[in-house]
């Protein structure tokens, strides 16, 4: 698998070398493919965390619903910084700025239930001793 995205990668660096002179809009298209190659050549990786994480969730009791916000956060954090690799790759910074931001804010929004849980797991630990 390593191989495969490492080849994905070099090809893709050179291909958008060669063509970067002639057509820079067409080589920010190609490094984009690039990188949605690499990502979906991972995908099959993701159902094995899902699968995992499913065990550890009966295994230990923690509530689903606490481990689907946990994946959602670390999903859009993947997904905004290919966002703004992106965009930084087409030259345009300040939309890279203006992504991240907007995705701080989603990621925050994202982890309140998750700080929630927290704080009812601390406050039964204490009710508790």
């Amino acid at each position: 698998m390593i191989l495969k995205i490492a080849a994905i990668g070099v090809i893709t660096v050179i291909s958008v070398m060669i063509v970067r002179s002639e057509r820079q809009d067409i080589a920010v298209l190609i490094g984009t493919v690039g990188g949605i190659a690499v990502v979906l050549s991972v995908l099959d990786y993701f159902t094995e965390i899902i699968t995992m994480l499913r065990e550890l969730v009966d295994k230990t009791g923690i509530g689903s619903t606490l481990v689907e916000y946990l994946l959602k956060i670390v999903g859009a954090g993947y997904i905004i910084e290919f966002a703004c690799d992106t965009a930084e790759d087409a030259k345009l910074p300040t939309l890279s700025n203006k992504i991240a931001f907007g995705g701080k804010v989603v990621i925050f929004c994202l982890m309140i239930p998750v700080i929630k849980e927290l704080i009812d797991v601390v406050i039964s630990l204490l009710e508790y001793c």
